[in-house]
């Protein structure tokens, strides 16, 4: 088996993280490229783990060339249809398996019903997998593979204080569109200015920050919103610093299961979200935190020590269905009934 991405980033990216668990419950090995966050080609360690990472011009010749290999298997992890690597694909008759990371749309699965040997489509919610079907996909090569979390699942033990609530963004990324806007940045810098007993910590993933510290020095939050440019070995610390992880996007710009949000309720953490995103509806159907609609005026936070415990519990228990073994087990269990 070859796990396939165009991007890849050990223990910071969330997809890498889904490759990763494939590839150490199976005997395959990763091909990829150096497209995100300055990750380095051809380190010592990654290639000791059957990880191969290449500039992104040798990596379509290496994947070429590794299409000649008598192993029959691709797993294809996918977020827009790529039709030279199904042309890749089919010319030399490989079984494919294809890992989707975002919602389903009509052309993607007319992309999906050009493979040859499309063995298996693995989507992140029930949603999606109806969404295929109505597609017309068959049913029973779609399997559902909850996202998993990149941290330990723990029971949130952090005292709960309604007069100081630690609101955790840990989904930053000023590259893409209108981001301070998209991704709800500044409706959060409102939603402090609204309520003086909230407090806001950013996980940064690039340093474009001036325009925002502008914000917030004008907006008088300097006291009250962190950024944070932290290691590896520092996030569960800042997860469990929260009270509740947030993520208020205002347009659909990303996946519809944000990873930071997964691994806000693994530790037991409430989630603040907008219904753009699909995950919302499982927040409410569970109790798990508190869904907004976009692009509304922000709403006083009153959550009170009996409320937040509700919620706090509740996010831990559904915690469960997103744990890594879990979506490893979906994948494996699946090559083998394949084979």
């Amino acid at each position: 088996m070859i796990v396939v991405n165009d991007f890849f980033k050990r223990y910071k990216e969330a997809v890498s993280n889904q490759m990763e668990l494939v590839k150490n419950g199976y005997d395959c090995k990763i091909i990829t490229a150096t497209r995100f966050m300055k990750q380095k080609a051809n380190q010592k360690e990654d290639r000791k783990d059957n990880i191969f990472i290449y500039h992104p011009f040798i990596y379509h010749i290496v994947l070429f060339f590794n299409m000649f290999s008598k192993d029959k298997d691709v797993h294809i992890f996918e977020e827009e249809p790529q039709f030279e690597k199904r042309f890749l694909f089919n010319t030399f008759n490989k079984n494919v398996y294809v890992s989707m990371y975002r919602e389903p749309f009509e052309k993607y699965a007319n992309h999906l019903k050009k493979y040859k040997n499309l063995k298996a489509v693995y989507v992140e919610m029930e949603k999606h997998k109806q969404e295929l079907i109505d597609f017309g996909i068959d049913k029973k090569l779609i399997h559902v593979t909850y996202t998993p979390a990149k941290i330990e699942r723990h029971k949130n033990t952090k005292k709960y204080d309604p007069k100081h609530v630690n609101l955790l963004f840990a989904s930053w990324n000023n590259k893409e569109g209108n981001p301070l806007l998209e991704r709800g940045l500044i409706y959060l810098l409102e939603l402090l200015e609204l309520n003086k007993n909230l407090y806001l910590t950013i996980l940064l993933r690039d340093n474009d920050t001036k325009e925002y510290l502008e914000m917030i020095h004008n907006k008088k939050l300097d006291k009250r919103v962190k950024l944070l440019d932290i290691k590896e070995e520092e996030l569960v610390g800042e997860f469990d610093k929260s009270d509740f992880v947030v993520f208020l996007i205002q347009k659909k710009i990303t996946k519809d299961i944000p990873n930071s949000l997964i691994d806000g309720i693994s530790r037991g953490k409430p989630v603040l979200l907008s219904t753009i995103f699909g995950l919302a509806e499982t927040i409410k159907e569970n109790n798990a935190g508190i869904v907004i609609e976009p692009n509304t005026k922000p709403f006083k936070f009153n959550i009170d020590e009996k409320e937040y415990k509700k919620l706090s519990n509740n996010a831990y228990n559904l915690s469960e269905r997103y744990v890594g073994k879990n979506y490893q087990k979906v994948i494996l269990d699946n090559y083998k009934k394949v084979r």
